[in-house]
C-alpha cells in the first residue's frame, strides 16, 4: 500500500472528511462575512459623513501672510544687514 492509499484510508478512518469540511465551511464563512463588509462600509461610511461631517479648515499661513509680510522681510532685511555690518 502506497502513501497515498494509507493518507486516505487514515482520513476515513479518523473521521478526517467531517473535519475537513468544517475546515472549509468557517473559511467560507469567514471569506462571505469579510466581503459583506467590504459591501457594506460604503453605505456606513455615507451615514457617519452625514452624522458627524467633516470639517474644512481654512489656511492659517495666507491670514498671517497678508498682514506680516513687509515686517518679516523688513526684520530679515535687518538681521542680515547687521550680521554682515558686523563680520566686516
Amino acid at each position: 500500500m502506497s502513501f497515498f492509499q494509507k493518507g486516505l484510508q487514515n482520513n476515513v478512518d479518523n473521521d478526517g472528511y467531517s473535519l475537513s469540511l468544517a475546515g472549509m465551511g468557517i473559511v467560507f464563512f469567514a471569506l462571505a462575512f469579510i466581503a459583506l463588509i467590504i459591501k457594506v462600509l460604503p453605505f456606513f461610511l455615507f451615514l457617519l459623513d452625514k452624522i458627524v461631517p467633516e470639517k474644512i479648515a481654512e489656511p492659517v499661513g495666507q491670514a498671517r501672510r497678508k498682514s506680516d509680510d513687509g515686517a518679516v522681510i523688513a526684520a530679515i532685511a535687518g538681521a542680515i544687514y547687521k550680521k554682515k555690518k558686523k563680520l566686516g
